[in-house]
Order: C-alpha cells, then structure tokens, then sequence
C-alpha cells in the first residue's frame, strides 16, 4: 500500500507541474480514476470543497453585485445634489474672512479608473482571492465637459450668494499667479485620469503635479487679488469593495465587489491665505471624512478574466499534501455616460454648496 501511495504522490505531482497547456488535457475524473479508482475521486472532491465552500465560514468569493444589463429600464436619475459634508482642516472657516473676494484657480475632476480588493490566509496552505475592476467610458473629453460645467456652476453659487468672485481665467491672467503650477493637458497615475477646464488646464491635482515647497501656492495672487485663493479637486469613484486583508486564523478567505457611483474621500478644496505674498500665512483643506455614495444605476458588468487553481488544490489535498488556494477575477465596469454625467454634475453641485457654506459661515452671514 505504501508503494501505491508514493506511486499515486509521484504520478500526480508530475500532473501538476505540466504546462498549463498540458494540464488542461487531463480532467480530474479521468486522472483519478486511472490511478487508484473512484474512493480517491470521492475523497478529492470532498476535500476541494470543504476548502472552497461555506461563505460564512471565509469562502473563496470574488463575484461581483451585477446591475441591470438593460439600463433603458432603470428607474431615471433626479437632478438633485448628493448631500456632501465637509470638516475643516488645518484651520478653520474664518479665514475665508481674512480677505473680501474668492479666486477660484480652475476645477479638477478625476474619474477613478481602477478598483482593487484582495485577501490573504496565512494558515495552513493558506489562500488568496483577488479581484480587478477597471472603468469603460469615461475619457478626458468627458472630463473636459464635466470640469468646465464644475467650474461655471461654483462661480455661479458664489455669485448667487453674494460673493465677489474671481474665476479662474481671470485668475491667470494675473502675473502673481504665474507661480502655480499647472498642466495643459490632463494628468493621470494607474488608478485615476484628472482634467481641467478648457484654457485653464489641471492645477495641482491629488498629488500628480508637484507643488511648490510652500504647498498649494497662491500666496502671491492672494494679495495681488486680495483674495483667497482655492483650489478645487473633486475625484468620482464607481465601485464598492469589501473583505480584503490578511487573516492569521481562518483558513478560508472572501472579497466582494459592486458597481457604486460616489464622491471619493480624496475629493477636497484647498485654501491659501498670504498677508504680504512672501508665505502662505494661513491654509485650510475642507474634506470629506468618507466616501459619498448613490444607489443610482449607473453601469453594466462584464467579466474578463478567472483564474481558479482549486483542482490542484483539491488533488493536493486528497493526496495529503498542502497546496496554497488562489483565485482572481477581472471584471470591465462599462457607463452610460449619459447616466455618468448626470451623477457628476448632481456631485458637483452638493461639493460646490457645501464650499459655499463654509465660505458663508466664515464671513458670518
């Protein structure tokens, strides 16, 4: 019997190691069965699952929540603000009172491209799951179209609520202002695609341009304008995530996905003060504490990609010897940018009164 196992050992590890093209010519019923009949075929199955299976015990999941495929029918997307709240750092809103007119330098807007959720077991064999989803539809032109109708609608609340206001064209053309630093076109890293409006262009955007040594300057132009100077950098997300991680105790592992249009954490306005223009004497940076997030449909679903390797796992298994578990997914997350835009611009309007707000709440009225 010991001769039968090591041979069964022997036979099954060379299976695996086979290419994968090789590998696939062999099913597991047929390997099985040749070698030692169907208890072993029993016991392997058996085994695959009792690793694979039983969510609430850390099951090996990576689907993804599916919308309609059919967005025609989802119910229509209201034009209304999403309700945004925005804490204060650095600082406090007075200092939105420390001069009479608001500059706004131009309007950042990024579309988060990529999603990722990953999670690990280190017991035993251990296992790992991962999941990608990558944003279809949303380029720099639509971008463009969204920044540019961002920029007009906050120059259009500041001026409804009786704020001097300095757009951002008329913001460059001071010579003070040269000192910002700006790009022509727009910029992007392998998780999100920033643009700016048209003639102004991406301004210290979410880290990818550098700023100078003071920060977001502005100093200069805030006493030029005798204003305060911001920036505005909004950041759209499309997917939810949950589980990920590394779990020391559990053998199982799960992650989960979904499609879900929000404003991102990373989203803020960035505010500069200068008293002579020589420093930026006093700065703020009002921001989100979390995600803002919609249940609006907003995009369709289509898996890529899968790789599972729990056969070899559970060949491992019934043998007696550890193999670690991996699965991966990929998925395509593909807008309606009709659908998209509207969001977007419902985002842009709550992010731009709750700017509002503070700026009122800062020169008291």
């Amino acid at each position: 019997m010991d001769v039968l196992l090591r041979t069964l050992k022997t036979t099954i590890i060379s299976i695996l190691i086979l290419s994968p093209m090789q590998a696939k010519a062999f099913s597991f019923g047929d390997i099985a069965g040749q070698v030692i009949g169907a208890v072993v075929v029993d016991k392997a199955a058996e085994s695959a699952s009792d690793a694979l299976s039983n969510k609430e015990d850390g099951e090996q999941n990576n689907t993804v929540t599916q919308p309609p495929q059919d967005l025609s029918k989802a119910p229509p997307i209201s034009a209304k603000p999403m309700p945004v709240s925005l804490s204060t750092e650095y600082s406090n809103d007075k200092i939105f009172s420390k001069r009479p007119k608001i500059a706004i330098t131009g309007y950042n807007v990024g579309a988060i491209q990529t999603a990722e959720v990953s999670a690990r077991s280190t017991r035993e064999q251990g296992a790992s799951v991962k999941m990608n989803l990558k944003l279809i539809g949303v380029d720099e032109v639509m971008l463009q179209r969204i920044s540019n109708a961002a920029h007009s609608d906050l120059v259009s609340q500041l001026k409804k609520a009786g704020i001097d206001v300095i757009d951002a064209p008329e913001f460059f053309q001071s010579a003070d202002a040269k000192e910002v630093i700006r790009s022509s076109k727009p910029v992007s890293d392998d998780v999100i695609i920033v643009n700016g409006p048209s003639g102004v262009g991406v301004v210290s955007s979410f880290g990818l341009i550098p700023k100078g040594f003071n920060g977001n300057v502005g100093d200069q132009a805030s006493v030029s304008l005798n204003a305060i100077v911001v920036y505005p950098n909004l950041a759209l997300d499309f997917a939810w995530t949950s589980g990920g991680g590394t779990s020391h105790l559990n053998r199982r592992v799960s992650v989960d996905a979904g499609t879900r249009f929000a404003i991102d954490q990373r989203s803020n306005f960035h505010v500069v003060f200068s008293n002579d223009g020589r420093f930026v004497d006093d700065g703020a940076k009002l921001m989100l504490s979390e995600d803002v997030g919609v249940d609006d449909v907003f995009a369709t679903t289509k898996k890529k990609e899968e790789s599972d390797n729990s056969g070899s796992v559970g060949f491992s298994n019934a043998l007696g010897f550890g193999m670690s578990s991996r699965k991966g997914s990929e998925y395509d997350v593909i807008v309606d940018p009709v659908r998209y835009e509207a969001l977007a611009m419902n985002a842009v309007k709550g992010f731009n009164a709750e700017l509002v707000r503070h700026i009122k709440s800062g020169k008291g009225s």
